[in-house]
């Protein structure tokens, strides 16, 4: 017998990244943090093209804003095999979540 399903729709913020993340994206992160408003926030990397080293510090230091001060879960969409590689390395999963 099978069980009744249900989808649940849960709020959520949805943020679309583009274009190389670097130390130029630090005003744009900043803005990012600030317009979290529900408990979970999906960000979607597909347009990405790189990120270099200050890019990965930016998203560590908002990553971690967004979990302590807004208690949010953080989950990255559209990740290549470079960024899984790069956030993997650096620490970036131990703050957000890729998707599956």
């Amino acid at each position: 017998m099978e069980r009744d399903r249900a989808i649940v729709d849960v709020p959520h913020d949805l943020f679309s990244m583009e274009g190389v993340i670097d130390a130029q994206s630090e005003r744009l992160l900043k803005e990012l943090t600030a317009k979290v408003a529900h408990p979970l926030v999906r960000i979607d990397f597909s347009r990405v093209s790189r990120i270099n080293s200050m890019g990965i510090a930016l998203l560590l230091r908002s990553f971690k804003e967004i979990r302590e001060t807004k208690k949010a879960e953080i989950r990255l969409e559209g990740l290549t095999q470079m960024h899984t590689m790069l956030f993997k390395m650096t620490g970036v999963f131990l703050l957000a979540t890729p998707s599956r």
